[in-house]
């Protein structure tokens, strides 16, 4: 059995303290564990990455968000609802007389949408065909080496056309406003299908034009506030997974007193006396280790109070001190 001493007087009040803090280290709120599902769901991780997108300098093709697969269907899932109900309501409605041009509107908005949808099936065999060679380049050489290859000459080209898409929905979404909320263009009596259908289609723009001011809001407001809050750093959780139980139950753990019966009695139990004699308190809760406690190691020999350094690993699987991760 070997001792590993400390100042007790100096220590009482911080173990004091410490047994009042370990209740809420080894048992996390309910609102705390719904922040981690969150930080930690890949709903939440790809709101940040959209959100850096857009935010900081462009990458390659493979690393924007909007390219993903995921991503991809969404917008051909949201176009093809789009186009259905459009054509069928100016199928239904032949009968209906609005006072503006509500129907050219439509129809208008209707074509943006089929070329929106040709557009998306280019990106698609754009981002399956450049896949093959062309990420393993860096961004300079792409640029200088493949400045005048078909690939590049038609992503111009699809750059061109998204913009000029975009200009004209733009357009499109301030006449459809104009026309539909001007009391002399109402026209809810005579077409009321039409009506109907602009108002949602203006409504979904409206959310889609506002979708980067409400990310801004989620993840620089409420994000933060949520965090402060509940003294869990939802951003952190995000960007690395936590540890797994099995993983946790497989590193070395002991009484403070007691020999550890999985390490060798070498130069590892020399290393973990030396550091626990240099420093013998809990970086995670600033208490000293007690006696008969129960610690645990990690890989990188820092030991910690088991049930602090658990719910750390649950959160993210790295060392508190020197930030090296588990093996997976």
């Amino acid at each position: 059995m070997a001792s590993f001493p400390f100042n007790s007087a100096s220590g009482e009040h911080t173990m004091a303290s410490a047994q009042n803090r370990h209740p809420y280290a080894s048992s996390p709120s309910f609102m705390t564990r719904v922040a981690m599902r969150v930080s930690r769901s890949r709903w939440f991780t790809f709101l940040r990455r959209v959100f850096h997108y857009q935010n900081g300098p462009r990458s390659d093709l493979g690393s924007n968000p909007f390219n993903s697969s995921t991503w991809m269907m969404l917008e051909l899932f949201a176009l093809l609802v789009q186009i259905t109900s459009t054509t069928f309501t100016l199928a239904v409605s032949k009968t209906e007389k609005p006072i503006w041009p509500m129907r050219v509107w439509i129809a208008g908005y209707d074509i943006g949408c089929v070329l929106n949808l040709l557009l998306l099936c280019g990106r698609y065999h754009q981002l399956h065909v450049t896949q093959g060679g062309v990420h393993s380049l860096s961004d300079l050489e792409q640029q200088s080496n493949n400045e005048d290859t078909s690939v590049y000459r038609n992503s111009h080209l699809m750059d061109k056309c998204r913009s000029s898409l975009e200009l004209f929905f733009a357009i499109w979404f301030v006449m459809g406003n104009v026309w539909a909320f001007d009391s002399r263009f109402g026209s809810f009596q005579q077409a009321p299908k039409l009506h109907v259908l602009c108002i949602i289609l203006l409504a979904w723009n409206a959310i889609c034009y506002s979708f980067p001011f409400l990310l801004f809001l989620l993840l620089c407001c409420c994000v933060p506030l949520m965090s402060t809050l509940l003294g869990y750093n939802m951003s952190m959780g995000s960007s690395a997974r936590g540890a797994s139980d099995d993983q946790i139950l497989q590193l070395p753990s002991w009484r403070y007193k007691g020999v550890p019966a999985n390490l060798d009695l070498g130069s590892d139990f020399q290393s973990s006396q030396r550091l626990i004699n240099e420093d013998p308190e809990c970086c995670i809760c600033l208490a000293k280790y007690k006696e008969k406690e129960e610690v645990r190691q990690l890989p990188c020999s820092h030991l910690f109070h088991l049930k602090c350094v658990d719910q750390w690993l649950r959160i993210i699987s790295c060392c508190p001190l020197c930030k090296q991760g588990l093996q997976r």
